[in-house]
Order: C-alpha cells, then sequence, then structure tokens
C-alpha cells in the first residue's frame, strides 16, 4: 500500500529531528574540542581559522547534500518543513541581520 501524504509528511519530521539533534550535539562536541584546545594553549587565531573553515565545509556539505532541481524543494522544501523549524530559521537570519 503506498505511503499516504501524512505518513510521508511523518517520515520527513522525524528524519529532520534527527538531523537536528545529530547537528546540535556535533556542533557541541565541536566547540567543547575548540575550548580544550584553547585551553591547552592553541592561540585563538588558529581556533579562528579552524572555527571558520569549519563552518563553510559545513554548509557546503549541506548545500552538496541538499541538490534540487525542482523549485518547490529548493525554495520551500516541498512544503514540508515543520512550522519550528521554519521558524528557528526566520528568528536566526532576523538576528544574523541585526
Amino acid at each position: 500500500m503506498p505511503e499516504t501524504r501524512r505518513e510521508r509528511r511523518v517520515g520527513f519530521a522525524r528524519q529532520l529531528n534527527r538531523i537536528y539533534a545529530w547537528y546540535t550535539a556535533g556542533f557541541a562536541v565541536f566547540v567543547a574540542t575548540l575550548a580544550v584546545a584553547e585551553r591547552m594553549g592553541l592561540p585563538r587565531s588558529v581556533i579562528g581559522i579552524v572555527f571558520l573553515l569549519a563552518t563553510v565545509a559545513l554548509y557546503a556539505g549541506i548545500g552538496l547534500m541538499s541538490r534540487t532541481n525542482d523549485p518547490d524543494e529548493y525554495y520551500v522544501a516541498g512544503r514540508r518543513v515543520p512550522a519550528m523549524y521554519n521558524g528557528m530559521a526566520t528568528a536566526a537570519d532576523w538576528m544574523s541581520a541585526a
């Protein structure tokens, strides 16, 4: 029996929750690692460069993994993103513009 639209949406939300959890945990570990490196004497300039390069690499990886030719998928993720995540993205955009 084919999946209904609701089942696909729920599956997408679960996958999105899992991705956000992994991203959050990875970011926390990354920041903790940089904090330990700083305590061990790594210069702040090196830490800044590592942070910048890691951020650029992360966004490049996300971009490569998320490629699509469908305009609806590109602009609105097929309208499957839950409101909470959409709100978080909007808030982050708003705060970064300040």
